[in-house]
């Protein structure tokens, strides 16, 4: 060592040695020359003591670094607050290994604010004469090259011992800093170990790393925890909030938990069924029993449940609980309120009534008398017929009718008796139970008497049922009850019928196709919805308003319609009624492309039609009042006899009479 006069720490000359380190921090930072050697000192410490020159750190100043103290402590403290707690163990265990060698542990914050300084009594007097005391900065803007500022700027553990330091207050230090992350890698403090000593003490470098791995993995298995604590407490949320009942069991069929939903359609209680056996707490009926006897999977089954007072019917699923590896460790048992299902099914099949009395177009005396007499109608729970031609608007009227009345919230199913096969009408009215024959769902099926519950059921085409059908129709009719197949039990309904057909209803009474008793019963209101031919005036209405709904729906220019493509479909007798109307102008814009409609534009068949009816329409005409006529005379005006006679419904023969101004 070189002895050499030089000014200490309090400004007094004196002889010291000088190590070829502490000439390297003269020159550099006294002298403000390059060090000749940069062997002598670390890069990293070198270029530290150049940014702290630049930053005009004065290296002999005796005054205290920046800090906080007063409220402005006790946020920093209130905001490390969960740091400090898990750090805080760690260095009391590091003061007991190294408690007599005269180091202190210390806690910083990323910003280099210390939080904690932990030692014996002496060291932590020697840290106060330094400043080094909780509140004050450490980071190399406010303190030049440290260990804790050093440590954040390059984020690695460092030991800085005497003369590495910048001001000469700290030459007689060793502290050894290492970073501390969080669990996104993102450093969040420093934890150092400091001492008096002018050696170097690889040890504490090595400790102090270990420390802040420690400090590390507390914070990550808090924060996971915390996470583990969130999602639980997501899913607690989720079973709770959702408006099915929900329970969980063990491999055992235990109820390991079960949500208030389930606890509240069992009429049950928490405390008393949690670790106990299922069947015996909820006693489901056979069929659920077996499904989890056999480790099946039910979906969609309605089961029957004894565990209140009076037996309940829900709709029940049956789901595996499966580990992590894929093996099952319990199931998920789901249950819905029928009438929840029924809901959600009027939802997804679309068991609603689009129309309204206003969605009916049309100006003619003969179609307003009906749709007067259908609102009238609508307003009672009376049973509706609708009789007509195909294609005149018989759903239309149903749907109004259902719209109209007290039961508009409810749900309007519509079902084509003719288009469903005849081994298959009595499933789709009434339902089946589970395994009631071959083919039959594994959970059975709602009917849609069912689901017309507290709605209306439009029964089209109702003389295509079959007869055994209609006798048990009948007796849904009189009973307000349904039996589905394969079950015994019977099932409350409170359903409107209005039922429809485009056929004579009476006459097929009188061949024996149609029960009379029934057709009484459906027959409560006839509404008669008159063919386009007899609407007189609606036809250039219903042109108009099929031209600009067609036009709009399709994007598309709306076309011009001349007289005479008016009169050809005035002159035309539309035995499809307003369907084939509907169709005809939907043809004519799509062919016309926003131009005018011409005669190519209409299907041909309309063409030839006008042609031959043209002759024959006052004949048709008179010869239907002629036999009118006829057979009221035969009958001595018995319109009773006369319409048998005739193979009409009375009501029909009626509207004829005052059609043609026929009198008894």
């Amino acid at each position: 060592m070189i002895k050499n006069a030089s000014k200490n720490e309090n400004g007094d000359i004196g002889l010291i040695e000088k190590s070829p380190l502490l000439e390297a921090w003269e020159r550099l930072v006294l002298k403000n020359l390059p060090v000749k050697d940069l062997e002598l000192v670390r890069p990293v410490v070198y270029q530290s003591w150049i940014k702290s020159k630049k930053l005009g750190i004065d290296p002999y100043s005796n005054n205290p670094p920046a800090s906080l103290s007063g409220k402005d402590l006790d946020h920093l403290f209130k905001t490390n607050e969960s740091f400090i707690k898990i750090a805080k163990p760690v260095m009391q265990m590091i003061n007991i290994l190294v408690g007599d060698t005269g180091f202190m542990t210390t806690l910083s914050d990323k910003n280099g604010y210390v939080l904690v300084a932990l030692g014996k009594s002496t060291i932590l007097e020697a840290a106060k004469r330094n400043f080094y005391l909780p509140g004050c900065r450490r980071d190399i803007k406010h303190a030049g090259t440290n260990g804790i500022g050093l440590c954040l700027e390059i984020n690695k553990p460092i030991q800085l011992t005497g003369c590495e330091h910048y001001r000469v207050k700290h030459h007689d230090w060793t502290c050894s800093t290492a970073p501390i992350h969080d669990n996104k890698g993102n450093i969040i403090g420093t934890i150092t170990l400091s001492g008096i000593s002018g050696d170097q003490h690889k040890h504490t470098l090595a400790l102090v790393s270990t420390a802040a791995e420690t400090i590390e993995t507390e914070l990550a298995t808090r924060e996971l925890n915390k996470e583990i604590s969130r999602l639980n407490s997501v899913l607690s949320s989720i079973f709770e909030s959702t408006a099915e009942g929900v329970i969980a069991l063990d491999d055992n069929l235990r109820i390991s938990e079960i949500n208030h939903r389930a606890l509240k359609f069992l009429n049950l209680q928490k405390a008393k069924v949690i670790g106990e056996d299922f069947v015996k707490t909820a006693k489901p009926d056979e069929l659920l029993i077996a499904a989890l006897n056999t480790n099946s999977y039910l979906t969609s089954t309605e089961t029957n449940f004894s565990s209140s007072k009076e037996d309940q019917l829900y709709i029940c699923k049956i789901d595996p609980i499966r580990d992590i590896d894929g093996k099952d460790r319990g199931k998920l048992i789901t249950l819905a309120e029928k009438q929840q299902v029924i809901n959600m099914s009027k939802k997804i099949e679309g068991n609603y009534a689009r129309y309204e009395f206003h969605s009916i177009k049309g100006d003619s005396e003969i179609l307003k008398k009906q749709i007067e007499l259908a609102q009238i109608t609508a307003k009672t729970n009376s049973r509706v017929l609708l009789t007509g031609e195909s294609g005149t608007g018989k759903e239309l009227f149903a749907q109004a009718i259902h719209n109209y009345s007290n039961r508009h919230a409810g749900p309007f199913v519509a079902i084509s008796c003719a288009t469903i096969p005849k081994d298959l009408v009595e499933s789709e009215l009434f339902g089946y139970r589970a395994g009631a024959f071959t083919g039959a769902r594994a959970g059975g099926m709602l009917g849609k008497f069912e689901l017309a519950n507290h709605g209306t059921m439009f029964l089209d085409e109702i003389n295509a049922l079959p007869l055994d059908v209609q006798s048990k129709l009948l007796r849904v009719l009189q009973q307000n009850e349904i039996n589905r197949i394969g079950d015994t039990r019977t099932i409350p309904v409170n359903v409107r019928v209005i039922a429809a057909t485009n056929i004579d209803l009476f006459t097929e009474v009188q061949n024996d196709n149609f029960r009379e008793d029934l057709y009484y019963r459906v027959n409560v209101v006839e509404i008669v919805v008159p063919p386009l031919r007899e609407r007189q005036g609606d036809l250039e209405l219903l042109i108009e308003y099929f031209i600009e709904q067609i036009s709009a729906r399709m994007k598309m220019p709306k076309p011009s319609i001349t007289d005479e493509i008016m009169e050809i479909m005035q002159a035309c007798q539309w035995p499809g009624n307003v369907r084939q109307l509907e169709n005809c102008i939907e043809r004519a814009v799509v062919l016309a492309q926003g131009g005018t409609i011409q005669k190519h534009h209409l299907p041909a068949h309309l063409l030839t039609e006008r042609t031959s009816l043209s002759s024959t329409t006052t004949t048709v005409h008179d010869g239907y009042r002629e036999l009118i006529e006829a057979a009221l005379e035969r009958c001595d005006g018995n319109a009773s006899k006369a319409a048998k006679e005739l193979k009409i419904a009375r009501s029909t023969l009626y509207r004829k009479m005052e059609e043609f101004n026929i009198s008894k």
